[in-house]
């Protein structure tokens, strides 16, 4: 419980960082009950993050890279996203209740399960998922929000309390990028954090990343590679990093 109230803390500390690009730390330990002391641990935590950078009394928001838009996410390694696609649909049977989320690379899996018209229900945040899914008559729920314009992800609380309702034997995740950091990440908090819920209600939890990823970084981490059950990847990355990941990773294909 208590590792669950901290992030929740933390959670609400990242919102209010990006909404207003400053917290004050005596103000924040104040409303939530706690010692300074652990405001400033938070704060250090978002800082480690890459969210927050520290300032006297409190913490600035760091300023977020350009993030690319969907459509150019889309045509890089299309190759690549297609083979991990087929290897992660070998992953889902008929009947299945699946969770995708809003990555490009689960993107793909979406074509490939529209266009083999599977007999299974699909939970989403992706605008484009649904709309591949929904045409192609695959059974097809989308989460309510707002819809980030650069991914076309639904995010914000609406869409993860909708997620704290539901329960699927499978949740399909993507990432930006992972170098030098103990998780995969993504550009922005409020994608961080519907991953995060995502990764709450599903019985088996996939990543679906490409080799490139080991080698570009991103803002946020939403896991821990031991939280994930299997990573399928490509056979790009070198044999360091493999060794590195599987050290932590409960399993891993490379396709």
């Amino acid at each position: 419980m208590r590792t669950k109230i901290t992030q929740q803390r933390r959670d609400e500390l990242a919102s209010i960082l990006m909404r207003d690009g400053h917290i004050d730390s005596a103000e924040q330990a104040a409303r939530c009950g706690v010692s300074h002391e652990t405001i400033r641990k938070d704060l250090l935590y978002l800082e480690e993050l890459g969210l927050a950078k520290k300032a006297y009394g409190g913490a600035t928001l760091t300023v977020e890279p350009a993030e690319q838009s969907f459509s150019q996410k889309d045509v890089e390694n299309r190759e690549l996203k297609r083979r991990i696609a087929s290897a992660a649909i070998a992953h889902i049977a008929d009947g299945d209740t699946i969770l995708l989320d809003s990555g490009s690379t689960v993107c793909a899996l979406a074509r490939l399960l529209a266009m083999r018209q599977m007999d299974v229900t699909v939970f989403t945040n992706s605008l484009k998922a649904a709309q591949i899914l929904s045409e192609a008559g695959v059974r097809t729920f989308a989460l309510g929000g707002q819809v980030r314009a650069s991914s076309g992800a639904i995010t914000g609380s609406w869409a993860v309390n909708q997620l704290a309702e539901i329960r699927v034997q499978k949740v399909f995740l993507g990432c930006s990028g992972h170098e030098d950091r103990p998780g995969p990440c993504v550009e922005s908090f409020e994608e961080a954090q519907i991953k995060r819920a995502m990764l709450q209600c599903a019985d088996v939890r996939i990543l679906l990343c490409d080799s490139s990823k080991a080698r570009k970084r991103a803002m946020v981490q939403f896991a821990a590679w031991e939280d994930l059950d299997l990573l399928i990847t490509d056979d790009g990355m070198d044999d360091e990093e493999k060794k590195r990941l599987l050290l932590r990773l409960r399993a891993m294909e490379c396709v």
